[in-house]
């Protein structure tokens, strides 16, 4: 990694880190007149709270959440939201929570408040996604940003460890990507190389107990803050590509996307990538090859390691290519549709080339 010369953007997001983070909430709310909440039911203790503390008038709770954020809850939800004249989006929750905030932020421009639930790490970016009937749009925007996160580890400390697992696993697709993405640079390299091996530590310990104990809760989610930061600063590649096509099109859950793709994603990049890169994703993740300690990590924790897992159908492979290919973009290795096959055959199989 070259240390004399290059480009780096910091994005401007506050971050509170750690016990009773989320009692800040209410400080951050002050300059608001009326907060439109995003919160599945389950949260609203967390809710009521920001109720009692704000008042109940300066707070509506919207408990609708769908994952891929589809165009019509958008609608619903805006219509809702201009209902209630609220000046400010408070999501609490996962990837799925915290993309319907964006989605609103689109059109309201409206300040994000971000309480993630989950390792998703979409509160530390700019990017959005919609999905339609065509298939899942995203893009990246500046007002989506979210101004305030708050990382509390009683946020995450109920996660069931299947969750936990998945949700780890798509932290860890974040800081795989930065780590080759072709406009990488030392600050986003060595920060995702660092998340790397936190999540490494914290799935590990999450496999040895079988349950998320607080060690491995803090470790999931520093890592999973540094992977939001990694998604952000670097434009990400083909795994990511794939895992919009598969969940958006063909409507697979999101995180278990990204926990079976990784491996044979990065066994698909490894020949083209350098000689310090492939010693640095060795070092981090402590193994002579990477891929297959992706996938070991996956299977320790009892997490998806196929397709065939997840409910896809083989017979779709050729659609997932065609589509992953209609739009050009940066990735270490040219695409090639054939390669592609062979690689999604195999991850739907669960199986890879190598095996050391």
């Amino acid at each position: 990694m070259n240390f004399d010369s290059f480009e780096y953007t910091a994005f401007p997001s506050k971050v509170f880190f750690g016990e009773k983070s989320f009692d800040n909430i209410i400080k951050v709310l002050m300059p608001y007149q009326k907060a439109f909440v995003i919160a599945e039911k389950r949260q609203e203790p967390y809710v009521n709270l920001i109720k009692e503390k704000v008042g109940t008038e300066k707070a509506f709770h919207f408990t609708k959440v769908i994952q891929h954020v589809p165009a019509e809850l958008v609608e619903e939800a805006k219509k809702i939201q201009q209902q209630e004249r609220t000046d400010v989006l408070v999501a609490i929750g996962g990837g799925s929570a915290i993309g319907l905030a964006k989605a609103l932020a689109l059109a309201s421009n409206h300040d994000i408040i971000a309480v993630p639930t989950t390792y998703a790490g979409s509160e530390m970016t700019n990017i959005w996604g919609i999905t339609t009937a065509e298939g899942k749009t995203t893009g990246r925007d500046m007002r989506v940003l979210p101004e305030v996160v708050i990382y509390d580890p009683a946020m995450t400390a109920t996660l069931p460890v299947s969750l936990a697992a998945t949700s780890a696993m798509n932290a860890m697709a974040h800081l795989m990507e930065a780590v080759y993405g072709h406009d990488t640079n030392p600050i986003s390299y060595n920060n995702s190389l660092d998340g790397m091996k936190k999540l490494q530590q914290g799935m590990n310990i999450l496999s040895e107990q079988k349950k998320l104990t607080p060690a491995a809760n803090r470790l999931l989610q520093y890592g999973s803050f540094l992977a939001g930061k990694g998604l952000c600063e670097v434009s990400m590649s083909l795994h990511h590509k794939l895992a919009h096509v598969l969940g958006g099109t063909f409507g697979l859950d999101h995180s278990s996307v990204h926990t079976v793709l990784q491996a044979f994603v990065l066994e698909y990049q490894w020949d083209a990538l350098s000689q310090e890169v492939q010693n640095d994703f060795c070092q981090a993740l402590e193994h002579p090859y990477p891929p297959s300690a992706l996938l070991a990590l996956a299977k320790n924790m009892g997490a998806p390691t196929s397709l065939a897992e997840i409910g896809f159908d083989k017979i779709n492979i050729e659609k997932v290519v065609a589509i992953t290919l209609s739009k050009p973009y940066a990735n270490p290795k040219p695409l090639q549709a054939d390669d592609l096959q062979i690689m999604l055959q195999r991850a739907f199989q669960g199986a890879l080339i190598r095996n050391s």
